[in-house]
């Protein structure tokens, strides 16, 4: 439980606002310092601080926390210089919802976006005034984002207004060599170049522009790889690697093929999603990694080049660099490949952090979320949310203090018909609880790391199986603090 959930006074001043109507924007100034971090407010209230750092978030597409090994510059020039969060998950591990949760700071019952498609999907579903760029440009920041931004965004679409510079994908998003930038509304096209070497250069030109002025800066760099490539046809293939990758990691074995959840045996006690799935083919889960490999190499040089530019401008010491990715992906565990599944290979995701104030080289275990990057950014740099955020500031952890976190976190996947919900349920440091419908699971990952055995309907985690219901209902309507609660320890499985 977050400092302010344990604290009388706190509760009542959650009571009284609550009763009035009134919102943590309306009232942030007159809260507590403690209650505001803990909600991802900044306990400083001015906007002209002179130790605001700049901010950049480079984000990958569909990339497993595995695939970290094999990108060298990243590790050495973030992990090495930075924190690496090895507990980090995305917690609807699915493009869309994913980037909706990264540029409102909410989750999909609150922001909208549940799914890629459908009514509650695509970027149709985000209104684009419902985005936090607009509180970092009043804040006195320098905006920009470069990459791809939510499923469906086309040059067609209102451009989100917080941007100083918008260069989102916004033609060819998925082809990898023919495609378009939105170029702030003079679309800008390219014709046989390799997209990630693309946004790695213009992400750089827009670090030089900024750095050209006195105000810090927020950039958003969104890459594609290692997301698979949509063909002339519109069918999905391995993503390209750059003409200077080719041929690498011929002889790379996928981490997957030596899980025990590898095509696993028995599925028909698993949920629906995996009872009726045929064997993963070993070979085509190793041509897809072979191919992830290398479409990756372009953007480890990409974080390469990116602190070479910060560095020669002269902003790399007053700069948080964090890498991420959207969500995780299945390479055969249960038989899947894919994502929009609960399961530790789509919820995991790399999370690094460099930074002014971050010890080189450490580690933390804190179970955050996709959620909490805009709380944390928010927090980092004294901007003023301008509504409820759902998520936790950890700016408490990067400066290597000891954190009161929450126990539980809502996790959930959409769909593209129905009321847009597919599987939701929670995740505790041990348990992992799911339920769409009459269908559910329970997995156990002190007892069953590998997520084989589904204790949904075992008599002897009944009692614990109560109480993650009791807490994933709770949470299916959270808000702002309230998605934040420590509910207390849960009892053995008898």
């Amino acid at each position: 439980m977050q400092v302010w959930a344990r604290s009388g006074t706190t509760a009542l001043i959650v009571l009284l606002l609550a009763a009035s109507g009134v919102t943590l924007a309306d009232e942030a100034t007159t809260l507590p310092s403690a209650v505001q971090a803990a909600a991802g407010s900044p306990a400083a209230t001015s906007a002209d601080g002179p130790d605001r750092p700049n901010i950049v978030f480079v984000m990958t597409d569909d990339m497993r926390e595995d695939e970290l090994r094999w990108m060298p510059h990243t590790r050495e020039l973030l992990a090495e210089r930075g924190m690496d969060f090895t507990d980090a998950i995305s917690p609807h591990p699915l493009c869309c919802p994913a980037r909706a949760q990264l540029v409102t700071g909410q989750y999909g019952q609150n922001n909208g976006v549940q799914h890629n498609a459908g009514p509650f999907g695509g970027f149709q579903a985000l209104d684009p005034a419902h985005e936090i760029s607009s509180w970092f440009k009043q804040g006195g920041y320098q905006t920009g984002f470069v990459g791809k931004f939510l499923n469906g965004y086309s040059a067609r679409d209102v451009r989100p207004s917080g941007w100083d510079r918008w260069d989102a994908l916004s033609a060819g998003v998925y082809d990898y060599f023919d495609f378009a930038f939105d170029n702030d509304g003079d679309p800008q096209s390219y014709r046989d170049s390799y997209v990630t070497d693309v946004i790695a250069e213009r992400t750089n030109d827009t670090v030089r522009e900024f750095a050209e002025e006195d105000q810090p800066f927020l950039v958003y760099s969104w890459h594609l790889a290692p997301h698979y490539r949509l063909n002339n046809s519109g069918k999905p293939v391995p993503p390209p690697a750059a003409p200077r990758d080719k041929g690498r990691f011929d002889r790379a074995v996928p981490p997957s093929l030596t899980s025990p959840a590898f095509n696993e045996r028995n599925v028909l006690d698993q949920p629906r999603t995996f009872r009726s799935r045929r064997l993963a083919d070993p070979g085509v889960v190793t041509t897809e990694h072979r191919a992830r490999l290398r479409a990756l190499q372009s953007v480890d040089r990409a974080v390469e080049s990116l602190v070479e530019t910060l560095r020669s401008v002269g902003e790399l010491n007053d700069t948080v660099i964090v890498f991420s990715s959207d969500n995780g992906y299945s390479l055969g565990e249960h038989r899947f490949v894919g994502k929009n599944v609960l399961t530790d290979e789509t919820l995991q995701v790399p999370l690094l952090v460099r930074g002014p104030g971050v010890g080189a080289g450490t580690t933390s275990d804190l179970p955050v979320t996709l959620v909490d990057l805009p709380a944390t950014f928010t927090s980092l740099s004294a901007v003023q949310p301008g509504w409820l955020l759902d998520g936790v500031s950890f700016v408490p952890t990067l400066q290597g203090m000891d954190q009161p976190f929450r126990d539980t976190t809502l996790v959930q996947t959409g769909d593209d018909g129905g009321d847009g919900w597919a599987y939701r349920g929670v995740r505790t440091s041990r348990y992992l609880y799911g339920v769409n419908g009459s269908d559910g699971f329970l997995y156990d990952d002190l007892r069953d790391p590998d997520q084989l055995v589904n204790r949904f309907d075992d008599p002897g985690y009944a009692a614990i199986r109560a109480l993650l219901e009791q807490r994933r209902l709770q949470l299916l309507s959270c808000r702002g603090w309230t998605c934040n609660d420590t509910f207390g320890v849960l009892p053995d499985p008898l």
